[in-house]
């Protein structure tokens, strides 16, 4: 069978476990600005999916919150609240709700919810590296798999915490072909790391592996030898980065401006710069000229889970 393929490249979370970087930077950064002091009473309201901590148990997530909230507090004078949401849909209307002031998507999340809440708005964009993110399939070197239908029946690895985009990279092409990854694949094996992934490769454990491109790019400097053993099969189109969002109207102009300025600017100062390296973000960047047609370009690419059901339903029908 056939598959349509709709297959690239991020920026470095290393080969560690995937954390959730931009999640966990964002509020310590918060400590670390100094925009908020005075302008408001009440608390700023922010809230994370709850898919952006997988694999992150959540009192440890509640610790965090905590812990950061003291801090917020004594750097800025900014009583701060942080939550998370069940899913992107739900973060999406407790911002059309005003029930929350600030949420941090993955960038296709965004792009799904927008679809329906247009006056939500991107305030910046998190990278590592590159204003995008991507992911890519790797076989061995040797490898008679020509393409993705050729998987089919073979063990596919993915690391432990592997990132949204990687996953909907390899789910939409099985989909494509009649099944969900689970019956495509003999077996899909998670490996603590995405350097134990692309090894598992090399060493015959598995026929491919998904990894994201900064994390290929640090296996390729730390292993070269090993690197040179593998084979890319397919690469992703580009995925908009994570994003900062907020609905228009809700948020004082001035406070907007004032924490677009000091998250941009926060790789400049040494403290801020600690906690992005600690969790593997180069910085905040200002929204691209080209990301409202990112967003377009790769929910057409990727559909809303909700309506592909519905497509699917209605070619059954």
């Amino acid at each position: 069978m056939l598959c349509r393929s709709h297959w690239g490249r991020q920026s470095c979370p290393a080969l560690a476990i995937v954390r959730p970087r931009f999640a966990l930077a964002l509020v310590a950064l918060l400590a670390a600005s100094s925009a908020f002091g005075g302008e408001r009473d009440a608390p700023l309201k922010i809230s994370i999916v709850e898919a952006q901590f997988r694999h992150v148990p959540a009192p440890l997530v509640k610790l965090s919150f905590r812990s950061v909230q003291a801090l917020v507090k004594s750097q800025t004078t900014l009583d701060s609240e942080f939550q998370l949401s069940k899913d992107a849909n739900v973060l999406a209307q407790q911002l059309a709700d005003d029930q929350v002031d600030l949420g941090v998507f993955h960038g296709v999340e965004f792009a799904w919810v927008r679809q329906k809440h247009k006056d939500l708005r991107p305030l910046v964009i998190v990278v590592n590296g590159e204003s995008h993110v991507r992911a890519h399939l790797l076989v061995a070197k040797d490898s008679p798999v020509s393409q993705f239908a050729d998987l089919h029946g073979k063990a596919l690895a993915m690391a432990n915490g592997t990132r949204l985009h990687c996953r909907l990279f390899v789910e939409r092409p099985c989909q494509d072909c009649g099944q969900e990854p689970e019956k495509f694949f003999s077996r899909i094996t998670t490996p603590a790391t995405v350097e134990d992934a692309l090894d598992d490769i090399v060493d015959g454990t598995v026929a491919a592996a998904v990894a994201d491109g900064v994390a290929l790019d640090c296996y390729k400097r730390r292993k070269p030898g090993r690197f040179a053993k593998l084979r890319e099969l397919v690469t992703a189109e580009a995925f908009p980065c994570p994003v900062i969002a907020y609905r228009a109207g809700h948020l004082d102009g001035a406070i907007l401006q004032r924490f677009k300025e000091d998250l941009t600017r926060a790789g400049e100062q040494p403290a801020a710069k600690r906690v992005l390296m600690l969790w593997k973000i180069t910085g905040f960047e200002a929204i691209p000229a080209n990301y409202e047609r990112s967003l377009t370009e790769i929910a057409k690419a990727y559909p809303a889970p909700e309506e592909e059901k519905s497509a699917n339903a209605g070619r059954r029908d």
